[in-house]
């Protein structure tokens, strides 16, 4: 049997520091899940022009492979709850993969970061800051449905939201 895991989801719109902070929470020698979306996305066969709803279901797909995987404390750029704030923004209805899943329960604890200046960086879909408060409001509002009260982590150095985050993860420091 398995050792079960303690997953810690950052979480938050386009440009919210989630991967900064996810790579320092790594140099401090935790273990993380890099964003699986980015991965996808970088393959470029999916678009959101261009089989959304299949893209949409491979993210999930992955996802819900890595999380399996996880057996420890860990710290996620993401969840598999995300894909439902874009797909209910960018298809205007949940694929059937995404009902057949049960995301109440899944995650220990989640951080919302709140938004900086959107930069582009030539994966993101969104065309401009508005479109990316967009999402982030959908994202927070798609946690809160789905049974999750996330955490807010306000603007502050990264060093900084780092220390919060850990210091209101809900797990001790030995």
């Amino acid at each position: 049997m398995s050792k079960p895991s303690f997953r810690i989801v950052l979480t938050g719109g386009p440009s919210s520091g989630k991967s900064t902070t996810i790579d320092a929470l790594r140099t401090r020698g935790f273990r993380v899940l890099d964003e699986v979306a980015r991965e996808v996305l970088s393959e470029g066969r999916y678009s959101r022009t261009n089989g959304y709803d299949k893209l949409q279901a491979e993210i999930l797909k992955r996802q819900l492979e890595r999380e399996q995987l996880l057996t420890d404390l860990t710290f996620m750029d993401r969840s598999a709850v995300d894909g439902i704030a874009y797909c209910l923004l960018y298809l205007n209805s949940l694929p059937q993969v995404f009902r057949e899943v049960d995301f109440k329960g899944r995650y220990n604890r989640v951080f919302l970061l709140d938004r900086l200046p959107l930069e582009k960086d030539g994966l993101r879909v969104e065309a401009d800051d508005a479109e990316a408060q967009m999402v982030h409001d959908k994202i927070r509002d798609v946690y809160l449905m789905t049974g999750y009260e996330p955490v807010q982590v306000p603007i502050m150095s990264v060093r900084d939201r780092v220390d919060f985050i850990i210091n209101n993860a809900g797990f001790k420091l030995n």
